[in-house]
């Protein structure tokens, strides 16, 4: 069961210059019930799909029917998507999978297949990529909820006639594609070349998608226990749904980021974990909250500033680069420490120069008793130096861990745009800027982009070094 430690949020450790009351809290408690409120209200309007995916076990068997059904066909999948597409799982291949897990042999893999991930329009990542694929053992898993994304369909052209190339008419095989289930070009494309599909639910939005066939699929054929990130979520959405924000850990924390940007001035929000394996959750992370929360109007149409600005960390490596800025530059941040307490392994440090106090100190303690003493020792300095941080703390790296914990950050981040009283499921800036850029492709309908495009990008020559 995850936990969160909000000690050094609290004044009295870090002082009421920088730290929040249980006076503040109480006067947030009105505008928390109504995040509450407005939460049941969406969720019973069929709008909040996210918080209905742990409980598809017909998926679940699906995959698992899919994977089954594929056998020793394929030794990698390449999963060709960008944003939400991608990133939640990549978090998970990082933290379920094996660390290295594309550089292990068939053997040491124990049937899981190598992953590869084409989520950007980079001539050097796709060529470089494809030459360490084969491509004869390879499923392609496409995935874009509209089939419109431009940077997806320009890297599935790209392998697509690869493939052709390589496999002929059997191109159809290596192919399963996960868009919208009833509409959008790729679902149509689907439809005409008989491809295998799997659904991205229509009231489900990319960087909420994780929990659907977008991660689960890769998961799956990564040897993750799928079923088992459903447990989790479905735990931590029972612990924590509806429940009053005292007792409501994502709620708290959204509360807390809340106040610490509007009382406080704190418009950053670190996430750092202290091992590798959860890096790649603070990428996932930094979407989920920047895309969610980063809109200039509320929902009545007013204006408005809302979202601090995610950064990821990764402990101990940060505390040898950013950390300095932290504890000695401007008091901005709200810092959020991704604690793992049993690492199911460890390293014993072996005697190293004994007799020479410079180095022998470290002699016979452990890689991850020294990973928790710099983990305790940076905060304790953030502490005295009045800086805000608090902790989720994973008691174990298992599936049902990080379904949890998925489900945590989904609810805290909805929380605080409702807190925020904003919508957290849109992106209107991101839209605008896909819309200049078909118009830059010359597509259809999108010549007013185009136009506005070559009138306003103007740059002075006098500016330019």
């Amino acid at each position: 069961m995850i936990r969160f430690d909000y000690n050094y949020f609290m004044d009295e450790h870090i002082g009421a210059e920088h730290g929040i009351g249980l006076s503040e809290l109480e006067g947030v408690k009105g505008r928390a019930a109504a995040a509450l409120a407005r939460m049941e209200k969406e969720r019973a309007s069929g709008s909040l799909g996210f918080l209905g995916l742990p409980y598809d076990a017909k998926l679940v068997r699906d995959i698992k029917k899919f994977r089954s059904s594929t056998g020793s066909k394929f030794d990698s999948v390449a999963v060709i998507g960008i944003g939400g597409s991608a990133l939640g799982a990549q978090a998970l291949r990082a933290s379920l999978a094996h660390l290295y897990l594309n550089e292990l042999d068939k053997k040491k893999r124990a049937g899981a297949c190598r992953t590869y991930f084409f989520d950007n329009v980079d001539p050097f990542e796709i060529t470089s990529l494809g030459d360490v694929m084969d491509i004869k053992k390879t499923l392609f898993v496409v995935i874009s909820k509209s089939g419109g994304t431009t940077e997806t369909n320009a890297n599935y052209a790209i392998l697509l006639e690869r493939l052709k190339k390589t496999v002929g008419k059997k191109f159809r095989e290596h192919i399963v594609a996960i868009t919208d289930p009833a509409k959008g070009v790729l679902r149509k494309i689907s439809a005409q070349e008989d491809l295998a599909t799997f659904p991205v639910p229509s009231n489900v939005g990319g960087r909420f998608s994780v929990l659907s066939a977008v991660g689960l699929l890769p998961a799956a054929f990564m040897g993750i226990d799928i079923a088992g990130l459903l447990r989790g979520a479905r735990a931590g959405l029972e612990r924590y749904y509806g429940k009053p924000l005292m007792e409501n850990a994502p709620l708290l924390s959204a509360a807390f980021h809340y106040l610490f940007d509007t009382r406080r001035g704190k418009r950053i929000s670190v996430l750092m974990p202290y091992t590798r394996k959860l890096f790649l959750f603070s990428d996932w992370y930094r979407q989920l909250w920047a895309e969610s929360l980063g809109k200039n109007t509320n929902i009545h149409g007013a204006p408005t500033v809302a979202g601090l600005t995610p950064v990821p960390a990764l402990g101990t490596i940060d505390q040898h680069s950013q950390a300095q800025l932290y504890l000695e530059g401007p008091n901005d941040k709200v810092i959020t420490f991704l604690k793992l307490e049993n690492f199911g392994r460890d390293v014993k440090i072996p005697d190293f120069y004994r007799g020479n106090p410079e180095l022998d100190y470290i002699s016979r303690k452990s890689l991850r008793a020294l990973n928790g003493f710099e983990e305790s020792a940076t905060e304790l300095a953030l502490k005295m130096a009045s800086r805000p941080s608090a902790s989720i703390i994973l008691p174990r790296l298992d599936s049902a861990t990080v379904g949890e914990f998925i489900m945590f950050m989904e609810l805290q981040t909805a929380y605080a745009g409702y807190l925020y009283d904003i919508n957290p499921y849109d992106q209107p800036a991101v839209e605008q800027g896909k819309h200049f850029t078909f118009g830059l492709l010359s597509r259809p309908g999108y010549e007013k982009f185009r136009d506005a495009f070559e009138k306003e990008y103007k740059k002075s020559a006098n500016f330019v070094l």
